[in-house]
């Protein structure tokens, strides 16, 4: 299991900042969401051009962090924006591939006033089958989060079993789906056979504000210790909302005590298991 940490929680921080601090704080690996006022990553400098892309791989490499996803706001659901949405996530897509990132994340986000949400759904279904067959070929795959009309992991896995494209899989987003009302056991059940990247965040459900992980409602370290069980092997990745949220604590805080905390909770969850384990495998059957 791999720890990352998105740059949604550090708006303000160049690439080297970026780098320095959270190799320091001990992630594994950088999920990106923008950097320094580009939100869409095609119109930074830093992959402007196949030179500048080689140049910013060049960088990770050598600050030994990976890029563990590219993310978008592609809502694909949506009539009123699912033209842009293919455009975004195709360049994604691309952008993904050049950088050796595996995914990119997308959204299904919410009907069209006047419009069902199943005729919504079904256009969901179809622009992720057209990307899951691009990205297919550029060896990445596209991930529909938890989040927005499609919430819980049980309306993330009803879709994608209707996709069934093994490069379009699933992104749980543990705080949205319990925020609201989904048991995280359900949600993890529902999203098992498609999972392959996770969200931590942490917050109070009933002002909806962030926090330090552990001080607030998410079921997080409950959380981890099921994924650990199921087999999880993909990243946990820290989503700190800073860019959305300028009022919460500044990344020099949060970064640290999130990897902190988890990388607590991850131990604690491997020590709990392989102590059941091997106490299973000393309880004898009994021979009559």
């Amino acid at each position: 299991m791999k720890l990352s940490v998105s740059t949604l929680g550090c708006p303000e921080w160049n690439l080297s900042e970026i780098l320095s601090n959270c190799k320091r704080y001990g992630y594994d690996g950088i999920e990106l969401r923008g950097i320094q006022g580009h939100l869409d990553l095609t119109n930074s400098p830093l992959f402007e051009s196949p030179e500048a892309i080689k140049r910013t791989r060049a960088g990770f490499k050598d600050a030994g962090l990976s890029i563990s996803a590219i993310d978008t706001s592609a809502m694909l659901a949506s009539a009123k924006h699912v033209d842009k949405s293919r455009t975004e996530a195709v360049a994604a897509i691309d952008m993904a591939a050049a950088l050796d990132a595996p995914f990119i994340r997308v959204f299904g986000g919410d009907a069209t006033n006047g419009e069902s949400q199943a005729i919504a759904t079904e256009r969901l279904v179809e622009e992720l089958a057209r990307l899951g067959r691009y990205a297919s070929d550029a060896n990445v795959a596209v991930l529909l989060e938890t989040h927005d009309a499609y919430g819980t992991g049980a309306q993330v896995a009803e879709v994608l079993a209707q996709v069934r494209h093994n490069s379009v899989g699933a992104l749980w987003d543990i705080y949205n789906s319990a925020a609201i009302g989904e048991d995280p056991a359900a949600s993890l059940s529902h999203l098992a056979p498609y999972l392959q990247f996770v969200h931590v965040k942490d917050g109070r459900y009933s002002t909806s504000q962030y926090c330090l992980l552990g001080d607030g409602d998410a079921p997080i370290r409950e959380c981890v210790s099921m994924l650990i069980a199921h087999g999880y092997d993909g990243d946990i990745s820290v989503e700190w909302e800073k860019k959305w949220h300028p009022d919460i604590h500044d990344p020099q805080i949060a970064f640290p005590q999130y990897a902190d905390v988890l990388r607590q909770y991850v131990d604690r969850a491997r020590t709990g298991n392989a102590s059941r384990e091997l106490v299973g495998s000393a309880v004898s059957p009994v021979t009559l």
